[in-house]
Protein backbone atom coordinates (compact mmCIF):
# COMPACT_ATOMS: atom_id res chain seq x y z
CA UNK A 1 0.00 0.00 0.00
CA UNK A 2 1.27 3.03 -1.03
CA UNK A 3 0.44 4.41 2.65
CA UNK A 4 2.36 2.23 4.47
CA UNK A 5 5.35 3.50 1.95
CA UNK A 6 4.70 7.15 2.53
CA UNK A 7 3.95 6.75 6.48
CA UNK A 8 7.86 5.01 6.79
CA UNK A 9 9.00 8.08 4.66
CA UNK A 10 9.37 11.70 6.37
CA UNK A 11 6.92 14.29 5.34
CA UNK A 12 9.70 16.54 4.30
CA UNK A 13 12.90 17.44 4.71
CA UNK A 14 14.24 20.81 5.91
CA UNK A 15 16.57 22.94 6.06
CA UNK A 16 17.58 27.42 7.04
CA UNK A 17 20.03 29.67 5.04
CA UNK A 18 20.09 33.14 4.85
CA UNK A 19 17.02 34.37 6.45
CA UNK A 20 14.95 31.32 4.79
CA UNK A 21 13.14 27.97 5.63
CA UNK A 22 14.02 25.53 2.80
CA UNK A 23 11.45 22.70 2.64
CA UNK A 24 10.95 19.47 0.68
CA UNK A 25 7.62 17.69 0.72
CA UNK A 26 7.72 13.75 -0.13
CA UNK A 27 3.84 12.95 -1.40
CA UNK A 28 2.32 10.50 -3.24
CA UNK A 29 1.48 12.49 -6.26
CA UNK A 30 4.73 14.47 -6.75
CA UNK A 31 8.54 13.52 -6.66
CA UNK A 32 8.79 16.37 -4.64
CA UNK A 33 6.85 19.54 -3.85
CA UNK A 34 9.64 22.09 -2.67
CA UNK A 35 9.54 25.53 -1.11
CA UNK A 36 11.68 28.54 0.51
CA UNK A 37 9.94 31.36 2.56
CA UNK A 38 11.10 33.58 5.07
CA UNK A 39 11.65 31.93 8.20
CA UNK A 40 8.00 32.43 10.30
CA UNK A 41 6.46 33.35 7.02
CA UNK A 42 3.80 30.35 6.33
CA UNK A 43 3.60 29.47 10.26
CA UNK A 44 2.46 32.70 10.94
CA UNK A 45 0.06 32.73 7.83
CA UNK A 46 -1.16 29.83 8.55
CA UNK A 47 -1.77 30.33 12.34
CA UNK A 48 -3.90 33.63 10.94
CA UNK A 49 -5.33 32.67 7.42
CA UNK A 50 -8.98 33.18 6.84
CA UNK A 51 -10.80 29.88 8.11
CA UNK A 52 -12.83 29.26 4.76
CA UNK A 53 -9.62 29.47 2.51
CA UNK A 54 -8.94 25.69 2.36
CA UNK A 55 -12.81 24.57 2.51
CA UNK A 56 -13.28 26.29 -0.33
CA UNK A 57 -10.59 25.06 -2.39
CA UNK A 58 -11.38 21.36 -1.20
CA UNK A 59 -14.95 21.97 -2.49
CA UNK A 60 -13.26 23.21 -5.89
CA UNK A 61 -10.86 20.04 -5.94
CA UNK A 62 -13.62 17.99 -5.50
CA UNK A 63 -15.82 19.22 -8.08
CA UNK A 64 -13.17 19.41 -10.86
CA UNK A 65 -12.16 15.43 -9.79
CA UNK A 66 -16.02 14.71 -9.82
CA UNK A 67 -16.73 16.93 -13.15
CA UNK A 68 -13.64 14.46 -14.94
CA UNK A 69 -14.80 10.93 -13.57
CA UNK A 70 -18.04 11.30 -15.16
CA UNK A 71 -16.27 11.94 -18.32
CA UNK A 72 -14.54 8.53 -17.81
CA UNK A 73 -11.15 10.76 -17.88
CA UNK A 74 -8.14 7.66 -16.89
CA UNK A 75 -6.68 8.19 -13.54
CA UNK A 76 -3.60 9.58 -15.20
CA UNK A 77 -5.39 12.49 -16.79
CA UNK A 78 -7.47 13.56 -13.38
CA UNK A 79 -3.72 13.48 -11.58
CA UNK A 80 -2.10 15.70 -14.15
CA UNK A 81 -5.37 17.80 -14.35
CA UNK A 82 -6.04 18.51 -10.44
CA UNK A 83 -2.34 19.17 -9.56
CA UNK A 84 -2.31 22.00 -12.64
CA UNK A 85 -5.08 23.51 -11.29
CA UNK A 86 -3.71 23.04 -7.42
CA UNK A 87 -0.26 24.28 -8.58
CA UNK A 88 -0.80 27.93 -7.96
CA UNK A 89 -2.90 26.90 -4.47
CA UNK A 90 0.21 24.32 -3.24
CA UNK A 91 2.46 27.40 -3.46
CA UNK A 92 0.89 29.66 -1.38
CA UNK A 93 1.48 28.37 1.81
CA UNK A 94 3.24 25.22 3.15
CA UNK A 95 0.84 23.47 5.94
CA UNK A 96 -2.42 24.51 2.88
CA UNK A 97 -0.70 22.37 0.77
CA UNK A 98 -0.08 19.70 3.28
CA UNK A 99 -3.51 19.15 4.22
CA UNK A 100 -4.95 19.84 0.34
CA UNK A 101 -2.06 16.90 -0.75
CA UNK A 102 -3.64 14.95 1.63
CA UNK A 103 -7.14 15.21 0.53
CA UNK A 104 -5.78 14.38 -3.05
CA UNK A 105 -4.68 11.63 -1.65
CA UNK A 106 -7.95 9.94 -0.61
CA UNK A 107 -9.48 11.21 -4.01
CA UNK A 108 -6.82 9.55 -6.21
CA UNK A 109 -6.57 5.93 -4.25
CA UNK A 110 -8.43 6.20 -1.05
CA UNK A 111 -5.61 6.38 1.67
CA UNK A 112 -5.33 8.67 4.51
CA UNK A 113 -1.84 9.69 5.13
CA UNK A 114 -0.46 8.73 9.11
CA UNK A 115 2.04 11.93 8.94
CA UNK A 116 -0.58 14.33 8.22
CA UNK A 117 -3.44 12.39 10.27
CA UNK A 118 -1.84 9.83 13.17
CA UNK A 119 -5.37 9.29 14.82
CA UNK A 120 -4.81 11.67 17.64
CA UNK A 121 -8.44 13.32 17.07
CA UNK A 122 -11.58 12.53 16.80
CA UNK A 123 -11.79 14.32 13.35
CA UNK A 124 -8.21 11.96 12.35
CA UNK A 125 -9.77 8.76 13.93
CA UNK A 126 -12.86 9.13 11.51
CA UNK A 127 -11.00 10.01 8.75
CA UNK A 128 -8.85 6.58 9.63
CA UNK A 129 -12.33 4.77 9.46
CA UNK A 130 -12.96 6.44 6.61
CA UNK A 131 -10.15 4.88 4.63
CA UNK A 132 -10.39 1.34 5.28
CA UNK A 133 -14.00 1.73 2.86
CA UNK A 134 -12.94 4.05 1.05
CA UNK A 135 -15.41 3.13 -1.72
CA UNK A 136 -18.69 3.81 0.25
CA UNK A 137 -17.29 7.05 2.16
CA UNK A 138 -18.85 10.18 1.66
CA UNK A 139 -16.71 12.77 -0.04
CA UNK A 140 -18.01 15.15 1.61
CA UNK A 141 -18.05 13.74 5.20
CA UNK A 142 -14.15 13.34 4.56
CA UNK A 143 -14.04 17.15 3.23
CA UNK A 144 -15.08 18.05 6.71
CA UNK A 145 -12.81 15.95 8.81
CA UNK A 146 -9.76 17.01 6.91
CA UNK A 147 -11.10 20.81 7.44
CA UNK A 148 -11.76 20.48 10.90
CA UNK A 149 -7.87 18.56 11.54
CA UNK A 150 -6.22 21.27 9.74
CA UNK A 151 -8.47 24.00 11.73
CA UNK A 152 -6.97 22.17 15.01
CA UNK A 153 -3.71 22.64 13.73
CA UNK A 154 -3.95 26.04 12.55
CA UNK A 155 -5.55 26.77 16.52
CA UNK A 156 -2.46 24.93 18.09
CA UNK A 157 -0.05 27.11 16.05
CA UNK A 158 -2.25 30.08 17.08
CA UNK A 159 -1.63 29.26 20.59
CA UNK A 160 1.52 28.64 20.46
CA UNK A 161 2.29 31.77 18.63
CA UNK A 162 0.02 34.02 20.97
CA UNK A 163 1.94 32.13 24.44
CA UNK A 164 5.18 33.11 22.97
CA UNK A 165 4.95 36.35 21.43
CA UNK A 166 2.27 38.12 22.55
CA UNK A 167 2.06 37.26 26.62
CA UNK A 168 2.02 40.00 28.78
CA UNK A 169 4.76 42.63 28.17
CA UNK A 170 5.44 43.17 31.76
CA UNK A 171 7.28 39.68 31.80
CA UNK A 172 10.41 41.33 30.74
CA UNK A 173 11.29 37.87 29.03
CA UNK A 174 11.69 37.53 25.22
CA UNK A 175 10.47 35.39 22.68
CA UNK A 176 13.11 32.78 23.22
CA UNK A 177 12.87 32.80 27.60
CA UNK A 178 9.37 32.71 27.01
CA UNK A 179 9.48 29.24 24.50
CA UNK A 180 11.97 27.70 26.84
CA UNK A 181 10.24 28.63 30.43
CA UNK A 182 6.98 27.45 28.80
CA UNK A 183 8.93 24.20 27.38
CA UNK A 184 9.78 23.43 30.79
CA UNK A 185 7.31 24.37 32.96
CA UNK A 186 3.68 23.78 31.33
CA UNK A 187 3.38 20.25 30.62
CA UNK A 188 0.82 20.45 27.60
CA UNK A 189 3.08 23.01 25.81
CA UNK A 190 6.17 20.45 26.12
CA UNK A 191 3.88 17.30 25.24
CA UNK A 192 3.13 19.61 21.44
CA UNK A 193 5.86 21.29 20.93
CA UNK A 194 8.75 19.84 22.32
CA UNK A 195 10.50 17.29 19.43
CA UNK A 196 14.06 15.88 19.22
CA UNK A 197 14.87 16.38 15.29
CA UNK A 198 16.97 13.96 13.50
CA UNK A 199 19.58 15.33 11.36
CA UNK A 200 21.57 14.04 8.01
CA UNK A 201 23.58 15.36 5.05
CA UNK A 202 21.47 15.31 1.81
CA UNK A 203 20.95 16.95 -1.37
CA UNK A 204 19.43 20.77 -1.07
CA UNK A 205 17.00 19.22 -4.00
CA UNK A 206 16.78 16.40 -6.01
CA UNK A 207 19.81 16.67 -8.86
CA UNK A 208 21.13 19.18 -6.80
CA UNK A 209 24.88 18.19 -6.17
CA UNK A 210 24.98 20.72 -3.06
CA UNK A 211 24.88 18.83 0.41
CA UNK A 212 23.91 20.09 3.62
CA UNK A 213 22.44 19.22 6.70
CA UNK A 214 19.22 18.13 6.44
CA UNK A 215 16.74 17.98 9.31
CA UNK A 216 14.01 15.02 9.36
CA UNK A 217 10.63 16.07 9.32
CA UNK A 218 8.58 12.86 9.97
CA UNK A 219 5.07 14.42 10.61
CA UNK A 220 2.98 17.80 10.35
CA UNK A 221 3.82 18.33 13.69
CA UNK A 222 7.53 18.26 13.53
CA UNK A 223 6.90 20.74 10.31
CA UNK A 224 5.43 23.04 12.83
CA UNK A 225 7.88 22.73 15.75
CA UNK A 226 10.55 23.05 13.23
CA UNK A 227 9.84 26.22 11.99
CA UNK A 228 8.38 27.40 15.58
CA UNK A 229 12.00 26.52 17.34
CA UNK A 230 13.73 28.85 14.08
CA UNK A 231 11.46 31.19 14.55
CA UNK A 232 12.16 32.03 17.77
CA UNK A 233 15.63 31.07 17.60
CA UNK A 234 16.75 33.20 15.16
CA UNK A 235 15.11 36.30 17.14
CA UNK A 236 12.75 37.36 14.84
CA UNK A 237 9.38 39.31 15.33
CA UNK A 238 6.03 39.61 13.47
CA UNK A 239 4.04 42.62 12.23
CA UNK A 240 0.71 43.18 12.98
CA UNK A 241 -1.01 43.85 8.71
CA UNK A 242 -2.31 47.66 8.67
CA UNK A 243 -5.04 46.11 7.06
CA UNK A 244 -6.80 42.80 8.77
CA UNK A 245 -4.63 43.48 12.31
CA UNK A 246 -3.38 40.34 12.71
CA UNK A 247 0.34 39.52 12.77
CA UNK A 248 2.68 38.82 9.83
CA UNK A 249 6.01 38.12 9.06
CA UNK A 250 7.39 40.15 5.75
CA UNK A 251 8.15 37.67 2.73
CA UNK A 252 9.49 40.60 0.60
CA UNK A 253 10.51 43.86 1.78
CA UNK A 254 11.30 44.47 5.74
CA UNK A 255 9.77 47.75 5.76
CA UNK A 256 5.87 45.71 4.76
CA UNK A 257 2.91 47.01 6.75
CA UNK A 258 0.03 44.40 5.15
CA UNK A 259 0.03 40.98 4.85
CA UNK A 260 -0.51 39.02 1.95
CA UNK A 261 -3.41 36.91 3.28
CA UNK A 262 -6.77 37.12 1.40
CA UNK A 263 -8.86 37.71 4.46
CA UNK A 264 -12.84 36.53 4.65
CA UNK A 265 -15.04 38.70 2.37
CA UNK A 266 -11.95 40.26 0.25
CA UNK A 267 -11.14 39.53 -3.33
CA UNK A 268 -7.73 40.66 -2.75
CA UNK A 269 -4.92 40.20 -0.25
CA UNK A 270 -4.46 42.98 2.37
CA UNK A 271 -1.32 43.71 0.38
CA UNK A 272 -2.94 45.02 -2.53
CA UNK A 273 -6.23 46.21 -0.48
CA UNK A 274 -3.81 48.57 1.67
CA UNK A 275 -1.90 49.77 -1.04
CA UNK A 276 -4.99 50.73 -2.96
CA UNK A 277 -6.41 52.82 0.20
CA UNK A 278 -3.14 54.56 0.57
CA UNK A 279 -3.30 55.71 -2.74
CA UNK A 280 -6.88 56.65 -2.78
CA UNK A 281 -5.70 58.76 0.56
CA UNK A 282 -2.52 60.20 -1.49
CA UNK A 283 -4.89 61.99 -3.99
CA UNK A 284 -7.38 62.79 -1.54
CA UNK A 285 -4.73 64.78 -0.07
CA UNK A 286 -3.26 66.02 -3.31
CA UNK A 287 -5.26 68.48 -4.54
CA UNK A 288 -3.07 68.44 -8.50
CA UNK A 289 -3.33 64.54 -8.00
CA UNK A 290 -7.22 64.62 -7.21
CA UNK A 291 -7.75 67.21 -10.31
CA UNK A 292 -5.86 64.75 -12.87
CA UNK A 293 -8.17 61.87 -11.53
CA UNK A 294 -11.60 63.80 -11.88
CA UNK A 295 -10.15 64.41 -15.26
CA UNK A 296 -9.34 61.43 -16.34
CA UNK A 297 -12.77 59.81 -15.32
CA UNK A 298 -14.11 62.55 -17.10
CA UNK A 299 -12.96 62.07 -20.20
CA UNK A 300 -12.73 58.14 -20.00
CA UNK A 301 -16.46 58.13 -19.49
CA UNK A 302 -16.57 60.31 -22.51
CA UNK A 303 -14.92 58.10 -24.72
CA UNK A 304 -17.71 55.30 -23.19
CA UNK A 305 -20.40 57.15 -24.58
CA UNK A 306 -18.70 57.77 -28.02
CA UNK A 307 -18.63 61.30 -27.65
CA UNK A 308 -14.72 61.18 -27.70
CA UNK A 309 -12.46 58.82 -30.21
CA UNK A 310 -9.86 56.07 -28.12
CA UNK A 311 -7.04 57.77 -29.93
CA UNK A 312 -8.20 60.99 -29.08
CA UNK A 313 -8.49 59.79 -25.29
CA UNK A 314 -5.44 58.13 -25.29
CA UNK A 315 -3.40 61.26 -26.96
CA UNK A 316 -4.73 62.84 -23.83
CA UNK A 317 -3.90 60.31 -21.30
CA UNK A 318 0.12 60.28 -22.91
CA UNK A 319 0.08 64.33 -22.39
CA UNK A 320 -1.86 64.92 -19.45
CA UNK A 321 0.06 61.90 -17.51
CA UNK A 322 3.52 63.43 -18.70
CA UNK A 323 2.11 67.05 -17.61
CA UNK A 324 1.21 65.68 -14.15
CA UNK A 325 4.74 64.33 -13.92
CA UNK A 326 6.47 68.14 -14.62
CA UNK A 327 3.65 69.50 -12.35
CA UNK A 328 5.23 66.67 -9.52
CA UNK A 329 8.74 67.56 -10.45
CA UNK A 330 8.15 71.46 -10.09
CA UNK A 331 8.99 71.94 -13.75
CA UNK A 332 5.63 73.14 -14.10
CA UNK A 333 2.98 75.07 -11.64
CA UNK A 334 -0.02 73.71 -10.19
CA UNK A 335 -2.28 76.38 -11.59
CA UNK A 336 -1.33 75.86 -15.18
CA UNK A 337 -1.55 72.43 -14.92
CA UNK A 338 -5.01 72.40 -13.36
CA UNK A 339 -5.89 74.88 -16.36
CA UNK A 340 -4.71 72.65 -18.92
CA UNK A 341 -6.73 69.89 -17.74
CA UNK A 342 -10.20 72.07 -16.93
CA UNK A 343 -9.66 73.71 -20.26
CA UNK A 344 -8.99 70.53 -21.95
CA UNK A 345 -11.29 68.04 -19.79
CA UNK A 346 -14.64 69.93 -19.95
CA UNK A 347 -14.76 71.55 -23.16
CA UNK A 348 -15.28 68.12 -24.95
Amino acid sequence: MRNAENKATPLAYGYAENGLLHTELHWMQMDEACFAKTIGADLVNFAYIDDGSLYAVILEVNSLCRSLTEKQTSVDDITRAVLEKCEPVLRVNLYFSVYLMSFLDFLFDGTIDERVFPGASRAERHLRRAAKDAQNADVMDVVDLIFEACQSKRKLAESALRAIYEAEADDDLTPLERYYRREHEDVLFQKQFHATFTVKLGRRATGDRSVTQLTVLDTVDDLLRYELFLLVTQGRRYKFCKNCGKPFIPSGRSDAVYCDRVMDGADKPCSKIGAYRTDVKKVEADPVLNAYRMAYRRMHKNMEYGGLEEDAFRRWKDEAAQKRDRCKAGELSAEEFLAWLDGTSRRR
